[in-house]
């Protein structure tokens, strides 16, 4: 292994990679110019948070690593789970024996020797993917909600005792983003030393969905979050760590605007004559993109017959549940590397479209969502401002000034970075990214562009594109096609 090796991984939440430019974020402009930038970089779907914090650790698409959403049903934890919920979260990880069915970045270093610390701002619950068996493990693991929302209390009051009392949270939350840096720089890098960490900006994600995209919170809060990227940077070159401190930077998805007020999907469901609750036909987690769960295979077919009838629906994947097969016109959950028991028996997802709702950023929405105020920010579906994120590497591991064309992913990162400290790993979904090394060859992995459809009559079509490279799948874009201008 290479003992001076160090990894910090800077995750900005919600980031779309168009608003990364030498105005709005010049940090983060210069530092995907002077390392190795993957300009073709993809989320995992749904696009959802904790649904790609869990992929960023393990390595693994949801249909493997079982966080298929971020509320999603669990029989053995009790039924449904809101995966923010810490508590919630914490409850169902001890009655699993730990909530993800792959093992993930922690571990894996623990089990060599090393250890995983993680700061964040984000839910505590995403906090608690990112390396939720922290404490048994003797690893540092805080949320900046508090330390009784935190994987590790013990190792979290040590650190606020060292470093200085956690900020109110705010919109934007520069406070806490300044916090999360600098107790890693000050604290936790001189004094532990980790082989990784994770820092977790909770910022644009939070302003752009409570403020909008093209606010001026969220271009306050971006800014911000590419200054704290800036002192990090300016961190390792005084600290002498330039050699030996390799940094990620990154986002899990990005976001589209709003449009509408909420569907009120579970009315509409029942205006329709089907029984959607407990005890009913059908259990639904609403959502922009939202899954139900159905009692047999007829029930089944008779939703999504009707779904495809709603002009406010895009695309559909179901099980195979009554003959083997998905019903006509459905996907199956293996076309969104969502093939997982805790998924949905059908998950759909609400119509998108490319209009710029003021005249800028690209990408509308509608949704289920009534706490997102209309016109600000959503995630979770497949259109590709959703699907594109920001992924970029900068070190003495890595080539400068690269360019990678070849899709990746967040599924990359963990393979990478396994690879890059000669640590044997499990089998993962992503690909060892070794056009970004430095002395590479510099011959791009080539891609095997994908394309999976399905219809039911001529009244309902849909398409999802993902490409291949080596074994890995990444997704591109899923549509209905031909369906109606979302209104």
């Amino acid at each position: 292994m290479k003992n001076d090796l160090r990894f910090v991984i800077v995750a900005f939440d919600g980031l779309r990679p168009d608003m990364v430019d030498d105005r709005l974020m010049p940090n983060l402009a210069a530092f995907c110019r002077d390392g190795s930038h993957c300009v073709d970089s993809r989320a995992v779907f749904p696009t959802e948070t904790r649904v790609n914090q869990a992929s960023l650790v393990t390595g693994c698409h949801p249909g493997r690593h079982g966080m298929v959403a971020n509320k999603f049903v669990e029989p053995a934890a009790g039924g449904f789970l809101n995966t923010a919920d810490f508590a919630a979260l914490s409850r169902a990880d001890e009655a699993l024996g730990g909530i993800m069915t792959a093992p993930s970045l922690g571990e894996i270093l623990h089990d060599a020797g090393h250890a995983l610390a993680v700061i964040g701002c984000g839910t505590p619950g995403g906090n608690r993917i990112l390396h939720n068996h922290a404490e048994a493990l003797g690893a540092l693991n805080i949320s900046l909600h508090g330390l009784d929302k935190s994987t590790t209390p013990g190792l979290g009051a040590a650190l606020v005792e060292a470093h200085g009392p956690i900020p109110e949270a705010a919109l934007p939350n520069l406070d806490r983003i300044d916090w999360v840096v600098d107790a890693y720089t000050q604290q936790v890098a001189p004094q532990q030393d980790p082989r990784a960490a994770i820092l977790w900006f909770s910022d644009p994600d939070t302003p752009f969905h409570y403020r909008g995209i093209e606010s001026p919170e969220a271009a306050a809060s971006i800014r911000h979050a590419d200054a704290a990227l800036g002192r990090l940077l300016q961190w390792r070159r005084d600290s002498g760590r330039e050699e030996s401190l390799q940094i990620i930077a990154l986002s899990d998805h990005g976001h589209v605007a709003t449009h509408g007020p909420a569907l009120e999907l579970a009315a509409r469901f029942t205006e329709a004559g089907f029984e959607i609750g407990d005890g009913g036909e059908a259990s639904l987690i609403p959502g922009t993109c939202a899954a139900l769960y159905v009692k047999d295979g007829a029930t089944q077919s008779r939703l999504v017959s009707w779904l495809q009838a709603q002009s406010w629906c895009g695309p559909i994947f179901a099980r195979a549940m009554a003959g083997g097969e998905p019903p006509p016109g459905a996907l199956p959950l293996a076309a969104a590397n969502l093939e997982h028991a805790r998924t949905g028996d059908i998950v759909f997802i609400l119509a998108r479209d490319e209009h710029a709702p003021n005249g800028g950023v690209a990408g509308r929405c509608l949704h289920d969502n009534p706490d997102i105020p209309i016109g600000c920010g959503m995630h979770g579906g497949l259109s590709p401002y959703e699907v594109s994120t920001v992924l970029a590497f900068s070190g003495s591991l890595f080539a400068s000034q690269a360019q990678i064309t070849a899709p990746t992913g967040i599924i990359d990162v963990l393979p990478t970075v396994l690879h890059a400290l000669e640590l044997e790993g499990p089998p993962t979904d992503g690909r060892i990214l070794r056009e970004i090394l430095a002395g590479h060859d510099g011959v791009p992995p080539e891609a095997e562009p994908q394309q999976t459809s399905a219809q039911n009559g001529f009244e309902y079509r849909q398409s999802i594109r993902a490409d291949l490279v080596d074994a890995s799948r990444y997704l591109a874009h899923g549509q209905r096609d031909g369906g109606p201008d979302i209104h």
